[in-house]
């Protein structure tokens, strides 16, 4: 993958999963200003595949932590210089956090200097105070430029509200970018539904991201590949409403297949679903026959296709090997066994995988 697109896959990550912070702390006893620390981060379930991605790229070192519910977490954190470096470098590929991304990068700017030149007056740690809670505003999406109290750089002026296609985005790192969000916020799920009168149940595939409001993530992959937004109202006073977008069956196909090349976490799920899409799609091998009874004439012999016993044990044995990576957590990645959109790319790949029920160990370093 391109560098480029690295990061904006590492950026599709942050705007899901990642984090910036601006914390103080008198560490010091007597001193009269706290001191200021900031912070990048992410963090996600373990192993943490993205996050040894982003780990690895912008440097550091991958941490496991358990939750308060004990809940194995990787968690990635920059801070000081570090940090900053990594922040103008994923600034141009956030979407969703661009803004708190320029203010943290405004507090690092105004943060006083402890090396040699100003140890920052009264003024300019009132300023970085305003910025660090204008950044806790903006994260509980109580805050905008337009009525916030912090002034900027001028350097930066207009820049948090450029879209992609302003920014010059290609379209490999559109589709980054889109596969970090799905690996962070996406999912990919098999549904089986029972209808009344039908033999067998209906399989359907279906890929869903869900972000709180607003969300100029989920307008891009709606713009990129169609599909349906929705919106759902919070029902606690501290719960942000939540804008969601969704394909299904053949709709979604195209979309799975563009992201595949780009995913880390939730590669074999896609594949997954690539595979039963493959397996409806060469057809239905058995005959249904039944008879239609009219009210004023004699019955009517009836039959269509259908799909055999056989086929829907396959349908099963792909949505029950979803299930159970849904279950026992992500491992590495499967290697890529062919290019995307190949003849071989949705069988040869995902056959071995649902079959032998855990995705294979990553080979591509």
């Amino acid at each position: 993958m391109h560098h480029a697109s690295v990061l904006a896959c590492l950026g599709g990550l942050v705007d899901g999963d990642g984090y910036f912070k601006i914390t103080k702390n008198y560490r010091t006893p007597g001193t009269k200003h706290p001191y200021y620390a900031t912070v990048l981060g992410l963090a996600q379930l373990w192993p943490g595949v993205a996050v040894r991605i982003f780990a690895d790229t912008l440097g550091g070192e991958v941490k496991q932590v358990l939750t308060q519910r004990g809940t194995r977490m990787a968690r990635f954190e920059l801070g000081g210089k570090m940090a900053e470096s990594a922040a103008r470098r994923l600034a141009p590929f956030l979407l969703a956090k661009r803004t708190q991304a320029l203010l943290f990068l405004e507090a690092l700017r105004l943060r006083p200097k402890r090396h040699g030149r100003t140890l920052g007056t009264e003024r300019g740690h009132e300023d970085v105070e305003k910025v660090a809670q204008a950044l806790v505003s903006v994260q509980g999406g109580l805050w905008n430029f337009s009525t916030g109290s912090v002034i900027l750089a001028a350097s930066v002026h207009g820049y948090g509200s450029l879209t992609p296609l302003e920014l010059g985005w290609t379209r490999q790192e559109i589709l980054a970018y889109l596969a970090g969000v799905m690996d962070s916020d996406g999912n990919f799920r098999i549904s089986r539904q029972r209808v009344s009168g039908m033999r067998w149940p209906h399989y359907r595939t279906n890929i869903r991201c869900a972000q709180v409001i607003p969300s100029p993530a989920i307008g891009l992959l709606a713009q990129t590949f169609g599909g349906r937004i929705s919106t759902k109202r919070g029902r606690k006073p501290n719960h942000r409403d939540l804008t969601s977008w969704n394909l299904h069956d053949r709709a979604a196909s195209p979309a799975i297949e563009a992201l595949l090349p780009y995913l880390r976490v939730k590669w074999a799920e896609a594949c997954l679903l690539l595979e039963l899409r493959h397996l409806k799609s060469l057809g239905k091998e058995d005959l249904t026959e039944w008879q239609h009874w009219a009210r004023w004439q004699r019955p009517i012999n009836m039959r269509k296709r259908s799909y055999s016993a056989r086929q829907v044990a396959e349908f099963e044995r792909v949505r029950q090997t979803l299930l159970a990576l849904h279950e026992v957590g992500r491992s590495l990645r499967p290697s890529v066994p062919a290019r995307p959109g190949s003849a071989a790319y949705p069988t040869s790949a995902c056959s071995s995988l649902s079959r032998s029920r855990s995705p294979r160990a990553d080979r591509s370093g």
